[in-house]
């Protein structure tokens, strides 16, 4: 799904592409790890010409990242922010190695699942 950049070992940066829906065309977006000392992953998602919420989806008032596990459920780590400039990013870490990353458009910034219209999504494997 995603586009792997070249990359050594687990502790260099290495970027995925994010697939979009065909209701935001203009939409780009990027995932970036890199492995942390502690064994996690610090996962930051960047995007741009991401139109707000509401000019797109019907009832929509934010975007809600989430990292589901390859096996398990989505969990909601924060809300993509989106500038006037139609750029966002949010970073945060897992200790998920293979994992997706979804972006939804939601009513409620505080959703324990997706409920919303999906937005982009990669699929990341981490590097042992």
């Amino acid at each position: 799904m995603g586009a792997l950049a070249l990359g050594g070992c687990a502790s260099h940066e290495q970027t995925w592409t994010m697939n979009t829906t065909e209701m935001i065309p203009s939409a780009v977006g990027k995932v970036k790890i890199k492995g942390e000392k502690d064994g996690n992953t610090r996962v930051k998602v960047e995007v741009a010409h991401l139109a707000p919420p509401a000019a797109v989806f019907d009832q929509a008032s934010t975007y809600v990242v989430w990292l589901k596990p390859e096996s398990g459920t989505a969990q909601n780590v924060g809300v993509l922010s989106v500038s006037k400039d139609l750029k966002g990013s949010l970073e945060t870490k897992t200790a998920f190695k293979d994992f997706s990353v979804i972006v939804t458009a939601e009513k409620d910034a505080n959703v324990t699942a997706p409920t919303g219209q999906n937005v982009m999504d990669t699929k990341v494997v981490v590097p042992t």
